[in-house]
């Protein structure tokens, strides 16, 4: 096979374990696993689904034990969709056009406020001072130190 030939996935996966010093075939399933959370950030979950059956094709191809059935694959694949469903999930967590009948979640329950009077610029100076000084307190305070003086006689002893 020249190179040209193989899935882009696969040249990828060999880049990735040349520059880690790992063997892409066979590749230990560990290193596939890793490979997949290496991926996580980068592509979403069908992406990823979509690489490591191209590797695993290769595999066979190859005639070599895929790696991709190993538990360890198996678990990290879950974990991934799972993160990638959850990110999915929370991102509608704020839309206002729910559906019909649906209000928006600030004119609900004790929390709901009434307009102020303020003008909104004055109100977003103070709301930002209000962070910046909950932002200090959390903080700790910055101690320098003190020269001590050469005959205290601190150290010795």
């Amino acid at each position: 096979m020249i190179a040209r030939s193989l899935p882009a996935p696969w040249l990828d996966f060999v880049g990735w374990c040349r520059a880690r010093g790992l063997k892409p075939l066979p590749a230990h399933p560990w290193t596939l696993a890793a490979y997949a959370r290496w991926c996580e950030p980068r592509h979403r979950y069908p992406t990823i689904i979509a690489r490591v059956r191209a590797i695993a094709r290769i595999h066979l191809l190859k005639c070599a034990t895929s790696p991709d059935r190993h538990p360890t694959v198996v678990r990290t694949l879950e974990l991934i969709e799972a993160r990638d469903h959850a990110r999915c999930v929370r991102a509608d967590l704020f839309r206002l056009d729910d559906g019909p009948g649906e209000r928006p979640a600030e004119a609900d329950g004790p929390r709901a406020r009434k307009p102020s009077k303020k003008p909104a610029k004055a109100k977003a100076a103070k709301e930002t001072r209000r962070r910046v000084a909950q932002g200090l307190r959390l903080t700790l305070p910055l101690v320098s130190r003190r020269p001590r003086p050469a005959g205290d006689g601190a150290g010795h002893g």
